[in-house]
């Protein structure tokens, strides 16, 4: 009999689903441009983001990213390049935030690295084969310290006050729901050491506050604040739940203002044209790295 109202349970909630889904879909059929993230993307200039950012005081460091520096470090890095092979005209961008990670962190083999939100990321598992000090974190890993892998929520992390050297998010702290995102910056200024770096790329800035979703995820079951605007991912991640993107007044006022222990700038990668120009075929948007080190 248990199994029956379990198999019973189990399709009305299904039906639900499927109700949800096929509902979400007409409404993503008819929403307006306000409501549809290409449109809301495309009217951001990144020009004015930077503009916005120092109005706020919000330190900007302008650099250029080493082209031929990045040539060869992909030479030096042969596995993770391969790894990226199958997300297609996504895999320079994810080499490049790597990358950036490792040169503006200024990662060295006797750090203490911890790649949160890593979850299949070889990155920690290919930089430990070299000698360096990493672990990988998820949420979907089992709870606890096992072996290289730290399972459990990013905000509370089973580690010591002052313990960790770098922190790295790579395409990951736009998925933090609710407020675990602010629980995340928290936590880092209790781990980090003295003198020890986080950083955030790409940290997804737009001229609009918003989280999207996509029309196949039952947008019922995600966490998100008040004031931010809910709108519909129209590209290829059509069941993805949750990506926040921050206006620099939401990112002055929900993130940095929880910072206390930390000096942060964020770092503007001012060619990122020429790179695109080199890799014609791929979609290249790491604008953005957010950098803290800890007092």
């Amino acid at each position: 009999m248990k199994k029956i109202n379990k198999l019973i349970t189990s399709y009305l909630n299904q039906l639900q689903e499927n109700w949800i889904i096929g509902k979400q879909l007409r409404e993503f059929k008819k929403a307006p441009d306000d409501f549809l993230s290409s449109k809301v993307e495309g009217k951001t200039k990144i020009k004015n983001l930077v503009a916005e950012l120092k109005s706020f005081d919000i330190p900007v460091q302008f650099s250029f990213i080493d082209l031929k520096d990045f040539k060869i470090w992909m030479k030096k890095f042969p596995k993770l390049v391969d790894f990226y092979d199958v997300v297609g005209h996504f895999k320079i961008e994810k080499i490049l935030e790597h990358y950036i990670s490792m040169k503006y962190l200024n990662i060295k083999k006797s750090d203490l690295i911890i790649d949160v939100a890593a979850s299949s990321s070889p990155f920690a598992k290919i930089l430990h084969q070299k000698k360096y000090n990493a672990y990988s974190q998820d949420l979907i890993y089992q709870t606890g310290i096992h072996n290289r892998m730290i399972g459990g929520s990013a905000g509370n992390l089973p580690l010591k006050n002052d313990s960790v050297d770098v922190m790295t998010l790579h395409c990951a702290f736009e998925c933090f729901q609710g407020d675990s995102d602010i629980n995340v910056i928290k936590e880092a200024q209790r781990v980090l050491k003295q003198r020890g770096r986080i950083g955030i790329i790409p940290l997804y800035l737009d001229e609009v506050y918003f989280v999207k979703t996509g029309p196949m995820s039952n947008k019922t079951k995600i966490k998100i604040e008040k004031n931010v605007r809910l709108i519909w991912r129209d590209d290829e991640f059509q069941k993805e739940p949750f990506s926040r993107h921050y206006s620099p007044h939401a990112f002055k006022y929900r993130i940095l203002q929880n910072i206390k222990k930390l000096k942060y700038k964020i770092i503007f990668f001012e060619n990122l044209n020429e790179i695109k120009k080199q890799f014609p075929d791929q979609k290249i948007y790491c604008h953005f790295l957010f950098k803290a080190v800890k007092n």
